[in-house]
């Protein structure tokens, strides 16, 4: 498997871009997923900003691999407001376009698959298609990351809405962490199924708890004021049973990495494999520089282990 690994901005959302990528260089990281948050929200990035961050990525020999967008959520809103959500994105390919990156995350709509209506269905493939249509224009990949909560929250809704949009630049993110919290499969044989439409898989780790004992617990409703800061948010009907996590180092949580990889080998996968560790200054964890480093060499590790052959 020749995979490119890639440092993703979540670590760092309450630090620099200049930060981010200095130290993802030193690293080792071949490439980096961009995070609009912070300065990128929204996409209003003052052209002489864009330079400044495509020289700091060319000086460094990083590539842009993913634009980590809070973009879209168009089964939720309604037509005005998915009108707003195609302006950001077109801000958000000229920035893509002046970067040199290839891939923008983009959200259908954060409604669970077994809930959402006929109606709200077809709102959300419309939108999309107009967004990769813009995206392919300029040669770039529209991705779903496959996330609790929405309309791709498992590998039968994702592929049935990546066939729905039908449009051959729009693909998926495989996230086993999301799938884990549902809770649905995410091992070989759902790889299998997703090979025609994987571009990139994220990796980081939790664990569920039995409570919320733990100082740096999280909800499994923690998505939605997360994600509401960003998108309307349409929390599953008669959930009443609160369920706990918390974040955890790569391949020392409740995730079988052992069975990812290898379903990634079974697949002869060769796109990318994207760290989205979380970490909060305080935690029993460690926070970015010293986190970026632990990452990188635990899935150094992890690929070893899995097959001593691997190509990194």
């Amino acid at each position: 498997m020749k995979a490119t690994i890639v440092l993703g901005g979540n670590m760092y959302d309450d630090s620099t871009i200049e930060h981010f990528l200095k130290d993802a260089a030193a690293i080792g990281y071949e490439g980096v997923e961009i995070r609009g948050v912070g300065e990128l929200k929204d996409g209003h990035i003052p052209q002489e900003r864009v330079e400044q961050i495509k020289g700091l990525l060319d000086g460094y020999k990083l590539t842009p691999t993913n634009l980590s967008l809070f973009a879209g959520g168009f089964a939720c809103n309604t037509e005005e407001e998915n009108e707003a959500e195609l302006q950001k994105w077109e801000r958000y390919l000229n920035f893509a376009s002046t970067i040199g990156c290839g891939m923008m995350r983009l959200n259908p709509g954060f409604q669970h698959s077994d809930e959402v209506s006929k109606e709200d269905f077809a709102r959300a493939v419309k939108w999309f298609q107009k967004c990769a249509d813009l995206a392919n224009e300029r040669n770039i990949k529209a991705v779903i990351e496959m996330h609790h909560g929405t309309l791709c929250d498992n590998e039968d809704s994702s592929i049935a809405f990546v066939e729905a949009v039908g449009r051959s630049n729009v693909g998926l993110i495989l996230d086993p962490v999301n799938l884990y919290q549902v809770p649905t499969e995410y091992g070989i044989q759902t790889i299998k199924r997703l090979k025609p439409y994987l571009y990139n898989v994220h990796i980081k780790d939790i664990v569920e708890l039995k409570g919320d004992q733990y100082p740096w617990a999280f909800e499994y409703s923690d998505y939605v004021p997360h994600i509401g800061r960003y998108h309307r948010v349409i929390a599953k009907k008669n959930n009443n049973e609160e369920r706990y996590y918390c974040h955890r180092l790569i391949n020392q949580g409740g995730i079988d990495w052992y069975e990812v990889f290898r379903g990634l080998e079974q697949i002869e996968y060769s796109g990318l494999l994207t760290i989205e560790s979380v970490s909060k200054p305080g935690s029993d964890l460690p926070v970015h520089t010293a986190l970026a480093q632990q990452c990188y060499n635990d899935l150094q590790h992890l690929l070893s282990t899995v097959k001593p052959n691997v190509n990194v």
